[in-house]
């Protein structure tokens, strides 16, 4: 059994990093039991842990749901993740109030599913995440978000691959009105001038948005 204790370190005394330890089911358990009971623990990372499976983020997930769980950054890229994770992750999203950030980038199988399932989790009232990093999207779901979200500020998409039609769906939702988007990420590639027009015209409505490619 992994057993866990916070040490200060030169990063923050309430930053936990475990990237590439090759954490299993019960490590994860032993994880739950810390963010339910650690009220100083606000950043976990861990990432590249590839075994970790949906029944590890499912227990992580009742620990971030417990009400004196303080965690407000939570790193899981590259973990192999699957669209079921979305739904633990969402019921997290729509239940915590302190999580702010959370990465998923480089889980490749999360599906189109699994973003849908994530992005009814960021769409309740109240979600309070304010930067997500995601691969495999569903760029309508996410545009939806946009209109509905009052605190997502952040999003970073560029490690996908988005045709032009994803990229209208995205400026659809970045128009409007309660859009609270304040930076951008996308991948770098060749637009149409039709895609380049609808991003100029996003920048004229929302000149303080941050677009990155």
């Amino acid at each position: 059994m992994l057993h866990i204790t916070q040490r200060p370190s030169p990063v923050g005394a309430g930053e936990l990093g475990l990237n590439g330890c090759f954490l299993s089911i019960t490590s994860c358990w032993c994880l739950a039991a810390v963010l339910r009971t650690n009220q100083s623990l606000t950043e976990l990372d861990l990432g590249y842990n590839q075994y970790i499976g949906g029944s590890g983020v499912q227990l992580l997930c009742e620990g971030l749901k417990h009400p004196n769980c303080k965690s407000q950054r939570l790193g899981l890229w590259n973990c192999g993740l699957k669209g079921a994770s979305c739904g633990y992750l969402a019921a997290v999203l729509r239940t915590s109030q302190s999580l702010t950030e959370l990465e998923l980038r480089d889980n490749v199988s999360l599906g189109y599913s699994g973003v849908q399932l994530l992005c009814e989790g960021l769409k309740h009232p109240n979600c309070k995440l304010q930067r997500l990093g995601l691969q495999s999207l569903s760029c309508g779901d996410l545009s939806s978000v946009f209109s509905t979200s009052q605190t997502l500020t952040e999003l970073d998409l560029k490690n996908n691959t988005i045709r032009d039609s994803g990229v209208q769906l995205l400026c659809e939702g970045l128009k409007h009105p309660n859009c609270k988007l304040q930076k951008l990420g996308l991948s770098k590639w060749h637009v149409t001038k039709e895609t380049q027009a609808e991003l100029d015209a996003v920048k004229k409505i929302k000149p303080d948005l941050v677009i990155e490619r």
